[in-house]
């Protein structure tokens, strides 16, 4: 059992490295609006030129021409949707392994203090001190947390910098305080 009473701490510090794997996890859900929109987009763009080459005019009478001309667009609509979705998410994967393999800040040990002012960034001797107002938004997945800075910029905070459960419950109260409950995406 742990020692923390989440009711009367007020700061909290976590710290570890980010790996590969986590940072590759990150691109995945930072891009997940990007990739839903290119499919969908892909689809509307397809069907309906699929179903315009194969329709004739005189099909609108008959229902199983139709019903064929709407079931080999809708077909090959999504075949391609699903490439355009493997496509993007390869890419994906090699530009994050790319980034991370050249970044050498992002594979250092970073601590984050959290408390009631903002948020301590430590990374050798470089501190780094973001206030809570400088937050664009927060996001929970289940692997990791997100501290947007930026539309594009986040902090990366995996749920295994957290040594105790309580030190989870701890980081969403301090979050849930702090930061507004618009930018705040964490149940």
């Amino acid at each position: 059992m742990s020692n923390i009473d989440i009711n009367t701490k007020r700061e909290l510090s976590v710290r570890g490295t980010l790996t590969i794997k986590e940072y590759k996890k990150f691109s995945s859900f930072h891009t997940r609006g990007w990739i839903k929109w290119l499919v969908l987009s892909t689809f509307l763009l397809i069907f309906p030129f699929i179903t315009y080459i194969l329709y004739n005019p005189r099909d609108i009478f008959y229902f199983e021409n139709m019903a064929a001309i709407f079931l080999v667009s809708s077909t090959v609509s999504v075949s391609i949707s699903i490439l355009f979705f493997l496509y993007a998410k390869l890419i994906i994967r090699i530009k994050a392994t790319r980034e991370y393999k050249s970044d050498q800040l992002i594979k250092n040990e970073f601590t984050y203090t959290f408390h009631e002012n903002g948020i301590n960034q430590k990374r050798g001797r470089s501190i780094t001190y973001i206030e809570w107002n400088d937050i664009v938004s927060i996001r929970e997945y289940p692997p990791m947390f997100l501290i947007y800075v930026s539309k594009n910029k986040a902090i990366v905070i995996p749920k295994r910098f957290f040594e105790l459960s309580e030190e989870i419950m701890l980081f969403k109260k301090i979050m849930n305080e702090n930061v507004a409950s618009e930018k705040n995406k964490i149940t």
